[in-house]
């Protein structure tokens, strides 16, 4: 079953695409997440949608919301991003084991796209799952829903937003 609002996004830790180890325990009660599954490497429109997420980075951090991406890809792949990779932690996800821990899977093998928006203690409060197209919201709305969750708990915020 895919994750939806309520359901807590799995802890897990993996290796990211420089290298560094990414744990989503890092997050939790510092900021929410934006987590985006691609299809497998190489996949140009996730490539594209994570480009433009990236665009909107500064964005996302005011909301104290880390975005963070799941590609189902060997580390010996060369990734080409073109002139810019994103300024955000992309996992390294070898199969697709990361993939269906959280429900988004093809069949029983193939990683579907997919979008989740959590809080800061991991809770999901909006998911999107796109299966084998790239139907995922547009940045306004992945925004949108990362500023909603931010006002739901305003003694976690800034005072002065109010």
């Amino acid at each position: 079953m895919p994750l939806a609002p309520g359901h807590r996004l799995p802890d897990f830790e993996a290796e990211g695409i420089d290298g560094q180890l990414i744990s989503t325990r890092r997050y939790y009660l510092r900021s929410g997440l934006v987590v985006v599954f691609t299809h497998a490497w190489p996949c140009a429109a996730c490539r594209a949608y994570l480009s433009a997420l990236d665009q909107y980075l500064p964005e996302f951090r005011t909301e104290r919301t880390a975005l963070l991406a799941i590609v189902p890809l060997v580390r010996t792949l060369v990734v080409d991003w073109g002139e810019r990779v994103p300024q955000f932690p992309i996992v390294l996800a070898e199969g697709s084991e990361l993939h269906s821990r959280c429900g988004f899977l093809l069949g029983e093998e193939i990683p579907a796209a997919a979008l989740v928006v959590t809080d800061d203690t991991g809770t999901v409060w909006q998911a999107w799952d796109a299966g084998d197209g790239h139907e995922l919201p547009d940045t306004g709305e992945v925004l949108a829903w990362v500023r909603y969750v931010s006002y739901q708990c305003p003694e976690c915020w800034e005072a002065n937003r109010w």
